[in-house]
């Protein structure tokens, strides 16, 4: 505690703070007599500050993933890889790359668990050690018998008795402030300073320090409280500390830096939100002693307490500043859930989605779409609710209004770290490199914030219902909160679908139209809000339950939006039927969208007058939008238009779906609406303007959907099987091994012999004949030529590695072509391939001799090192591997290499093959670097330029 503890003031004590006699006091406590609210427990906050841990260590890990290159490599190797077997513009290709790459993402994802494990062991750590640290420093204790028995007094009042009651321990100097310390298993202990405890029997300097304390008791959350403390410092050098072996062995560079961003945004927010919570946790204490009868004396000790330091004034400060405490003091308690609460929940809801979707993606890669999507939107829900409605529920319980603050706050926060979510992207999650783009983390801001502000708008509804109906049934609060989460899920149900609006906005559209309405128990989480309104029909909404004749006007709004609405798509689909496939999807799309706007407009007239709460707005509003829609399915099965199950459930199950989407969006503006004041209408009035009103906009949305149309709302049927790109982009077939009979080559009646001199367009077209045998992903980039300025260690092995035995042919050299080949830059351009064809035609037959040079030079070095300019170092170690059964004879010689060491060595493969033809030798060269070397391509390779020379 911070102020009350420093004591060394006095107070007379002879009137109460809050103004009653001393007869109103028992005895000479100065505490108040009667029941009290206890402390509010902020296990919410707790929550919150859990799952940013959490999110801190999936962040943390996944720093520390990419730093280590023992890890990252191989994972961005099989990236580069797999997506240049299966690119991802080809649909069919999607589940084959997904294979080829979840061994690869499933290690990542282990690695990401296992820094949200960490970070859970780390807390728990600290709420076993620090009670055990707090004890070695109180090992100088005072004993002030006085002290203790007054202390004992107030537990019994406090209700602390028998095991619950703390112990009391006096500290001896340099210890100036009180505070309650204490761990898991056992009682807590209060800390007294002996500046308070020697002034036991002064209430107005012992007891205001004492209920403080004892209000940490009452909450039962000391144990977490001491963890936290220190939680407020360890995120971000955690995530520093990740990434600190990146830094140091390869320097900044753009990936580690945009995941280092996010990482650290993470971090940040965790380490204000668990000092924010220590700070709310002093102002909870504070408030309980002030209900207690000490707010004059508290606030006198904490205006007479010397200030923190300036940086505990900071937003990391674990306490308030004591005069603050002390000027809140005299002014009522801020209602909760407020805007910043809203901020914080949406803040962390959408941090832990996105964490809990990268890791359950990493780890279940083949099912992402039917694990991850669920998986993050659970989380996200149920952080949001439970985040929030308790807090709601207190407000309506203490008659505060302003629910749009709560709204507000919870869709702010939530916008701002979708967008950051997105701008900053987990490397191989979202984006395998992580290159941000603001304006689709914008779009997906502007899409996530509607979400969120609905989940709160529910929660506000369910609040204000809790309070109206039984706000002291434990049963019926536990109850509301299931229920808020189930409709929290199925509000938050599309986000991962309106998430990919920027990078497939025709995707999105098919999900919403064609894949949401058949997600059944969504659509029945959706009903939530029509059983609320029900609930709050007539309780306590600001409107006084009107006579009959109010509901026969209800009735007249709904049949009236009924017939424009239902009227005009079946006047619609008479008057102008389709004559395609593609119009008559586009159609009934349009009918199911003018459905729900009818319930809708039915729900916005009602809730914007005073003829209905909200809860009778609801009811009507899904009465006419399931009246519509039954109507429209009703002609269009006179009609013949629709027949079987799939028809009822697009006809049916697509407008109610919507409709609940569009309720569910306006619920926060109706949810913070006050009442209407003013007298109740008259019976002549109930049904003239709601009637007028609902038939304008009813007439106004038909004309807008059935007419023009709304742009970009309607989805084409999805088509089944690979697109016309995905099918062309099939992979080829593979060339078959090559015959392993030894033997000459020998050219087809009527074909040129492969040992004659070559002209220069000969050769160029021998060399380029290697590229109908590519797989995709390869192209012909620029040539870089020979390498060359490497030092050869041992000087023996420079005839092997700078291909000296060929040199003595360029004298008689006619011809030379070269063509070089690479793998298209994979997104992490960490794997590669490559080939190199040189075609070389002399004026006189190649002799022999040649490859037996080739061969001696090979044998006379196993291994050998380049050491570049640089200082850098590249070893080879040298293999025999047999020669293809090609042309007059050939020849082959294999490297296995590697640069660096340790944790950033990187290693590879090279293979030279030299066939010898007449006049002609056809040398190829093919290296992989950080994959496997495809030998079938090599081959196929030799093959296709020794068929060249006879072609």
């Amino acid at each position: 505690m911070t102020g009350p503890g420093a004591g060394g003031t006095h107070h007379d004590g002879g009137t109460a703070p809050d103004d009653t006699t001393a007869s109103d006091r028992d005895g000479d406590a100065g505490v108040v007599v009667g029941p009290r609210l206890s402390p509010d427990r902020l296990g919410w906050l707790y929550a919150l500050v859990l799952a940013s841990l959490i999110s801190v260590g999936i962040s943390a890990g996944g720093l520390y993933f990419l730093a280590d290159r023992s890890l990252s490599r191989p994972w961005a190797a099989a990236v580069d890889v797999c997506t240049r077997a299966h690119p991802i513009e080809a649909a069919a290709q999607s589940t084959a790359r997904d294979r080829c790459l979840a061994g690869q993402f499933r290690r990542r994802g282990v690695v990401l668990l296992a820094g949200a494990g960490i970070a859970l062991g780390a807390a728990a750590a600290l709420v076993l050690a620090l009670p055990l640290a707090d004890r070695r420093r109180l090992r100088r204790r005072l004993t002030v018998p006085g002290a203790l028995d007054r202390f004992a007094d107030l537990c019994d009042r406090n209700g602390l008795a028998a095991r619950r009651r703390p112990r009391l321990v006096v500290a001896a100097p340099p210890v100036r402030q009180a505070y309650t310390t204490g761990g898991v298993v056992g009682r807590p202990t209060v800390v007294l300073p002996a500046g308070v405890a020697v002034a036991h029997a002064d209430p107005a300097r012992f007891d205001p320090v004492v209920a403080h304390e004892l209000a940490h008791v009452l909450a039962r959350d000391v144990a977490w409280a001491s963890a936290v403390r220190a939680l407020i410092w360890l995120p971000v050098p955690a995530v520093l500390a990740a990434g600190l072996f990146e830094v140091t062995s390869f320097g900044p560079n753009a990936t580690y830096l945009t995941a280092l961003g996010r990482a650290a945004v993470v971090a940040v927010l965790t380490g204000l939100l668990a000092a924010g919570l220590l700070r709310r946790r002093e102002r909870e204490a504070d408030r309980y002693a002030a209900d207690a009868g000490h707010a004059g004396h508290l606030a006198a000790l904490l205006r007479a307490g010397t200030a923190r330091p300036a940086r505990r004034r900071r937003l990391l400060a674990r306490h308030p500043d004591p005069a603050t405490r002390a000027a809140a003091l005299g002014r009522p308690a801020d209602p909760p859930g407020g805007v910043v609460h809203g901020l914080a929940v949406g803040a962390v809801a959408m941090l832990a989605a996105g964490a809990a979707d990268a890791l359950v993606r990493d780890l279940f890669l083949t099912a992402q779409a039917t694990v991850g999507p669920p998986v993050a939107v659970c989380v996200g829900a149920v952080l949001l609710s439970l985040g929030l409605l308790p807090a709601l529920v207190r407000r309506a319980a203490a008659g505060a209004g302003g629910w749009w603050r709560p709204v507000l706050g919870a869709a702010v926060g939530f916008a701002v770290t979708a967008f950051l979510a997105t701008a900053l992207p987990v490397p191989g999650s979202s984006a395998v490199s992580a290159r941000p783009d603001v304006s689709v983390a914008l779009l997906v801001a502007a899409l996530a914030g509607p979400l969120a502000a609905a989940v709160a708008g529910l929660c506000v509804l369910l609040a204000r219902l809790v309070v109206a109906r039984r706000p002291g049934s434990v049963g019926w609060r536990a109850a509301t909160y299931l229920v808020a989460v189930a409709a929290s899920v199925a509000v938050l149900w599309p986000l991962p679908a309106l998430a990919s609006v920027p990078t497939d906005g025709n995707a999105a559209r098919a999900w919403l139209v064609f894949a949401l309405p058949r997600s059944g128990w969504p659509l029945l989480a959706l009903l939530v809000p029509v059983l609320v309104g029900a609930l709050l029909h007539g309780a306590g909404q600001g409107h006084r339950r009107p006579a009959w004749r109010w509901d026969r006007g209800v009735v007249a709004v709904v049949l009236t939006a009924v017939l424009l609405g239902a009227g005009a798509a079946m006047w619609r689909t008479e008057l102008l039927p389709p004559d395609t496939l593609a119009e008559a999807n586009r159609l009934a799309q349009q009918r199911w969208l003018l459905c729900a706007l009818t319930g809708w407009a039915v729900l916005v007239v009602l809730a914007l007058g005073r003829r209905a709460g909200v809860g009778r707005a609801l009811t009507a509003g899904w009465a006419a939008g399931t009246a519509a829609a039954l109507l429209q399915y009703a002609h269009a099965l006179a009609t013949g238009r629709a027949d079987g199950l799939d028809t009822a459930e697009a006809h049916l199950l697509a407008p109610l779906a919507w409709l609940g989407y569009l309720v569910a969006v306006t619920l926060p503006f109706l949810a913070s609406r006050p009442a209407v004041p003013g007298p109740a209408p008259s019976p002549s009035d109930s049904a003239r303007a709601p009637v007028a009103a609902v038939a304008a906009l009813a007439a106004l949305l038909a004309v807008a959907v059935l007419g023009p149309g709304i742009p970009g709302a309607y989805a084409p049927f999805p088509v089944a099987g690979p697109t016309g790109a995905a099918a062309a982009s099939t992979a080829p077939v593979d060339p078959p091994a090559p015959d392993a009979t030894p033997g000459p080559t020998r050219s087809a009646p009527g074909r040129p012999e492969p040992g004659r001199p070559l002209t220069r367009a000969e050769a160029r077209r021998v060399a380029g004949a290697v590229r109908a045998v590519l797989p995709r992903g390869w192209r012909v980039p620029p040539d870089r030529g020979d390498g060359g300025g490497s030092r050869i260690d041992p000087s023996a092995c420079r005839p092997l590695a700078e291909d000296a035995y060929l040199d003595r042919l360029g004298g008689i050299e006619r011809v030379r072509e070269r063509a070089r080949y690479a793998t298209v830059p994979g997104l992490t351009a960490t794997a590669s391939a490559e080939l190199v064809i040189e075609i070389r035609s002399h004026a006189e037959p190649v002799p022999a001799t040649v490859l037996a040079e080739a061969e001696s030079a090979r044998r006379a070095c196993p291994r050998f090192t380049a050491r570049g300019a640089d200082g850098s170092a590249v070893r080879f170690a040298v293999e025999a591997q047999p020669p293809p059964a090609l042309g007059e004879q050939s020849w082959r010689v294999d490297y296995r290499f590697s640069a660096g060491s340790g944790r950033n060595l990187i290693t590879g493969r090279s293979a030279f093959v030299i066939v010898r033809a007449g006049h002609n030798l056809v040398t190829v060269y093919a290296s992989a670097i950080t994959e496997p070397m495809d030998e079938r391509l090599l081959d196929a390779a030799v093959e296709a330029a020794v068929a060249g020379l006879t072609a």
